[in-house]
C-alpha cells in the first residue's frame, strides 16, 4: 500500500527539484551531526506525513496501550493476580531478571505508574498499524525527534512552510506542567532530575537524554550526584556544607533498573546509589519509570497482549503485535512511504518505514508526541525521516486560548498554581562547568601561541641574524614549555624547517598526546557535550566549525596552518560571547569563571617564565616581547601607555600590573577573588583563601626591573651557543627531562640566556594556583567519603 502525502509538500518537493532535495539532506546530515557529536546519518528530506484521522487512530491505540502496560506494572509489582490467569505467561516472567523482587510495593504518587514509553510501529498494507516494540525500561527518542525537526526545518524551509503541522514544543509544556503539579509538595515545587549515565562511547543517547532533561526543566544528574540518608534522596551539592534539605522528590531514570542500587538489585558498572530502593519504597522519591518496568518488554508478555488488553481493561487491543515473522499473511506486507531514491535517482520513490513514537503521563492520563523519528526499513541504507502530523483545516484553538495551551484561569497570563522551582547546582554539573571554563581557555591561548609562533618564526626564518635565530629558539622552546609536551621543541633544531613543522603539526592534531591543542579541544568538546542542558544551542554550530578546522588542518590539502589557528581563535571568541550572553549569573557562572581566570592566569605565568625569564641580547629581547604582545593581544595597550618600542620591563610592568588589561595578572586576580567572595560558604574556607592571599601579596610586589635582573652576575650575554651561561631552563615539575638534544641544535642553555629570579618567582605563584585549583576541587566538586566500587562506604 502506497502512503500518499497531502498535495501541499508534494508540490514543494517537487519545486525543490533533485538537487534541492540532496542540497536539503546533504546539510540536514551535516547539521544534525554536528550537533550530536556522532557519525553523520543519512536524512531523508521527504517527510512521513500523518492526518488528523490516521492520528487520532494511532495515538488512541498508543495511549491504551501504555494505559494496558501501565495497569500491567500495578499488578505484577502489587498483588500480582494476573499470574494466577491462564492468559498471562507466567513461566516466562517469573523466569525473566527484568523482575525485580525487591520493587515489589513501591508506591506511586500519580494516577499512573509508568511516565513515558517508547513505542516503534509500522503500517501494514490493510491500513492497520502493528507494534513492533516497546521501550518502557529506558524510554527515548525525544530529543531525536525535536533535533531531526529543527536541522530540516532550517535545511528546507519553503517545505515547512507548506503545510500546517502540530508543534512539538507545546507538547512538552503540558508534560512539565503535568510533572510539576505531580511532585509538589508541602507548598513547594518538587525538585526533579534526570539520571542519566552520560556515557561518551554514545553520542547519540547522550544527546537524546540531556535534550529530554531539557525540554523538562530538570538537571542532569548522574549517579555520584545523588545519595541517600533516613529514606530520602539528596543532592550531592558542590561544597562540603552542603545544605541537607536540597531533597530530590522525583527522578527520571535514563539507566536500566538493574544498575541503580547495588545494595538491593546487586553491583552495577555504574557504582549505582545505594538505599535508592528502600527511598522509593518510603515515598519520599519517586522513580519515573518505576524500578522494574523493563519486564513489560518481555517478548512473551507482549504476544499475550490481546488476551490481557480483554480481561484487565475489557476492551479489544487496537494496536495489536506484529507477527513474527512478518510477511506470514498478505496483511503482514508493510505500506510504503514517499521517499527519497537511496540509489541518488531523481525521482521520488517508495519504501517501507518504522515509526518511533513517545507517550508520556499528563495530568489527564498520557500523551502522544505529535511526531517523531521514522527509519527507512529495507535493504537500502537506512535514513531519518522527520513524521509530520497535520492539523485539520476544521481545527481551531478555544476562544482565548494561547498557541501553547490554554490561558490561565484568573486571565492574568500567570499560572498561580505554579510554584517557583531553585535551580540545582550538583557537584558533577559544577565540575563539568569548572572545566568548561580551563578548556575554553586553553584552546584559546594555545591556539593563540602556536598561530604567533608560526608567523614570528616565518619572519625570522629567512634571518641570518643571530638574534634571528635565538628569538625564534625561545618562542618555540616556549610552546613547548608553556603546553607541557616534552620535549618537544626542546629536542629539535629550531633552523630545521621540516623538524618544526612535523612538530607544529603533532600539537594541531594527535588528539592522544596530552597538552596539545588537539587533545585540548577534545576535552572541551566533551565537556560541553555534558552540559548541553545548561548551554545555549548557539554553541553547537562554533563546536562543528572548530571540529572541521581540526579536520582540515590534519588534512593533506597543504592548507596553511595560521589560517586554521585563525578560525580556532576565532571559534572561541564565539564561544565566548555564546555562552556570556546565554548563561544566567548564579554559581555556574562563578564556577566557569573560576576556571578560565585560573587557567588564563597560570598560562600566563608560564608564557613570561619560558620567554622572558632569561636576559639575552636586546635585539633578541625586542623580538621575543613583541611575540607576547603579540600573543597577549597587550600590543595596542602598550603603544598607547608607553610610546616607545616594545621592551621587556615595561611589557612585564603591564602584564603584571594593570587592572584595566583583560589579560593582563592583575585582571585576572581581581576577578577570581571577587568570584571567590561569591561562591557558596557556609563556614570561611581558609584554604580557599590563602594560596589567593599569597599570591595577590607575591605578585603585587613583583617590581619588572628587579625581576629581570640576572640572578648572578652575568659575563657576556651572547646570543650563540658558545656564549650563554651553563645553566639550563628548569621544565614545570611535572614535565619529563627533556632528551639531550642533537649537537646541532642549540641547548636549553643557549636558548635561556642568563637566569633571572623570574623563574622561581613564577614557579612559586603557579604552584599557588594550583593550590588553589586542588582546594576548589576538593570542596566544591569531590565526594565528602570514600565509597567502593560497590557503591557502599569503604568505612
Amino acid at each position: 500500500m502506497r502512503i500518499a502525502a497531502p498535495g501541499a509538500p508534494v508540490d514543494e518537493l517537487a519545486a525543490l527539484g533533485p538537487r534541492g532535495r540532496r542540497l536539503a539532506a546533504t546539510s540536514a546530515a551535516s547539521m544534525f551531526a554536528a550537533d550530536v557529536s556522532a557519525p553523520t546519518p543519512v536524512i531523508d528530506p521527504v517527510p512521513v506525513v500523518l492526518d488528523a484521522e490516521d492520528w487520532d487512530t494511532l495515538s488512541a491505540g498508543l495511549i491504551q496501550r501504555v494505559r494496558l502496560l501501565d495497569a500491567l506494572y500495578a499488578d505484577l509489582y502489587g498483588p500480582r493476580t494476573v499470574l494466577g490467569t491462564d492468559v498471562a505467561p507466567a513461566a516466562e516472567l517469573l523466569q525473566d531478571p527484568a523482575y525485580l523482587r525487591s520493587a515489589i510495593g513501591i508506591p506511586s504518587r500519580g494516577a499512573t505508574h509508568l511516565f513515558a514509553v517508547t513505542s516503534t510501529v509500522a503500517r501494514q498494507a490493510d491500513g492497520s498499524w502493528v507494534v513492533l516494540e516497546d521501550s518502557v525500561d529506558v524510554p527515548d527518542g525525544a530529543g531525536f525527534a525535536l533535533e531531526l525537526r529543527r536541522v530540516l526545518s532550517r535545511c528546507a524551509p519553503s517545505l515547512y512552510r507548506s503545510t500546517e503541522l502540530r508543534r512539538l514544543h507545546p507538547f512538552f509544556d503540558t508534560v512539565r506542567t503535568a510533572l510539576h503539579r505531580r511532585t509538589r509538595t508541602d507548598g513547594r515545587a518538587g525538585r526533579t532530575v534526570v539520571l542519566t549515565a552520560g556515557d561518551p562511547d554514545d553520542p547519540l543517547r547522550a544527546f537524546d537524554q540531556s535534550w529530554l532533561a531539557n525540554l523538562l526543566g530538570s538537571p542532569v544528574v548522574s549517579v555520584g550526584d545523588l545519595q541517600t540518608g533516613s529514606g530520602s534522596l539528596t543532592l550531592r551539592l558542590p561544597g562540603v556544607d552542603s545544605d541537607p534539605g536540597d531533597t530530590v522528590d522525583a527522578l527520571v531514570r535514563l539507566l536500566p533498573s538493574a544498575q541503580l542500587d547495588p545494595l538491593d538489585l546487586g553491583p552495577t558498572p555504574y557504582g549505582g546509589v545505594t538505599g535508592l530502593v528502600e527511598a522509593a519504597r518510603c515515598g519520599d522519591v519517586e522513580m519515573l519509570n518505576p524500578f522494574g518496568a523493563g519486564l513489560l518488554e518481555n517478548p512473551a508478555l507482549r504476544a499475550a497482549l490481546p488476551d490481557l488488553c480483554r480481561q484487565i481493561l475489557h476492551e479489544d487491543l487496537q494496536l495489536r503485535p506484529a507477527a513474527r515473522p512478518t510477511g506470514e499473511s498478505p496483511g503482514a506486507e508493510p505500506s510504503r512511504w514517499l521517499s527519497s531514491d537511496p540509489a541518488g535517482g531523481d525521482e521520488l520513490v517508495e519504501r517501507p518505514a518504522r515509526l518511533r513514537l513517545l507517550v508520556i503521563a499528563s495530568e489527564d492520563g498520557y500523551e502522544v508526541l505529535p511526531g517523531g523519528v521514522a527509519h527507512t526499513d529495507d535493504e537500502a541504507p537506512e535514513a531519518l525521516k522527520d513524521i509530520w502530523v497535520t492539523v485539520p483545516e476544521s481545527f481551531a484553538l478555544p476562544e482565548g486560548a494561547a498557541d501553547s495551551g490554554s490561558a490561565p484561569a484568573n486571565g492574568s497570563g500567570v499560572d498561580l498554581g505554579v510554584l517557583t522551582a531553585y535551580p540545582a547546582m550538583t557537584r558533577s554539573i559544577g565540575s563539568d562547568l569548572f572545566w568548561f571554563g580551563r578548556y575554553l581557555e586553553r584552546v584559546d591561548s594555545t591556539a593563540r601561541l602556536l598561530r604567533t609562533v608560526l608567523d614570528t618564526s616565518n619572519d625570522l626564518g629567512s634571518e641570518r641574524s643571530a638574534s634571528a635565530g635565538t628569538a625564534q629558539a625561545v618562542l618555540l622552546g616556549a610552546v613547548t614549555d608553556v603546553t607541557t609536551t616534552y620535549p618537544g621543541f626542546l629536542d629539535l633544531d629550531p633552523q630545521d624547517p621540516e623538524s618544526v613543522r612535523s612538530e607544529i603539526s603533532s600539537l594541531l592534531t594527535d588528539s592522544g598526546r596530552p597538552g596539545s591543542l588537539a587533545q585540548s579541544y577534545a576535552s572541551l568538546a566533551h565537556t560541553t557535550r555534558t552540559l548541553r542542558d545548561l548551554i545555549s544551542d548557539d554553541v553547537w554550530p562554533v563546536i562543528a566549525r572548530m571540529r572541521g578546522s581540526f579536520h582540515l588542518l590534519a588534512g593533506s590539502d597543504n592548507r596553511p596552518l595560521e589560517q586554521g589557528l585563525t578560525e580556532i581563535v576565532d571559534g572561541c571568541l564565539t564561544l565566548s560571547g555564546a555562552v556570556a550572553d546565554s548563561m544566567p549569573r548564579n554559581l555556574g557562572w562563578d564556577l566557569t569563571e573560576v576556571g578560565r581566570k585560573l587557567e588564563r592566569t597560570m598560562g600566563l605565568l608560564s608564557l613570561l617564565r619560558a620567554t622572558l625569564g632569561h636576559r639575552r641580547t636586546r635585539a633578541a629581547e625586542a623580538r621575543i616581547a613583541g611575540a607576547v604582545a603579540l600573543i597577549t593581544e597587550s600590543g595596542a595597550s602598550y603603544r598607547r601607555t608607553f610610546h616607545a618600542a616594545v621592551q621587556p620591563e615595561l611589557l612585564l610592568e603591564l602584564l603584571l600590573h594593570d587592572t584595566t588589561l583583560p589579560r593582563s595578572i592583575a585582571f585576572q586576580l581581581d576577578r577570581l577573588n571577587s568570584t571567590l567572595d561569591r561562591l557558596p560558604e557556609v563556614t570561611p574556607s581558609p584554604e580557599l583563601r590563602a594560596p589567593l592571599t599569597a599570591l595577590r601579596s607575591r605578585i603585587g610586589s613583583w617590581q619588572p626591573q628587579e625581576l629581570l635582573r640576572p640572578a648572578s652576575t652575568p659575563g657576556t650575554v651572547s646570543d650563540s651557543p658558545s656564549g650563554s651561561p651553563s645553566g639550563s631552563v628548569p621544565g614545570p615539575p611535572s614535565a619529563p627531562t627533556p632528551t639531550p638534544a642533537p649537537p646541532s641544535a642549540p641547548t636549553p642553555a643557549a636558548r635561556g640566556g642568563a637566569p633571572t629570579s623570574m623563574l622561581e618567582e613564577a614557579d612559586a605563584a603557579i604552584g599557588s594556583l594550583r593550590e588553589l585549583a586542588t582546594a576548589l576541587e576538593n570542596r566544591f566538586f569531590r565526594p565528602s567519603e570514600s565509597t567502593s566500587r560497590w557503591g557502599i562506604d569503604d568505612v
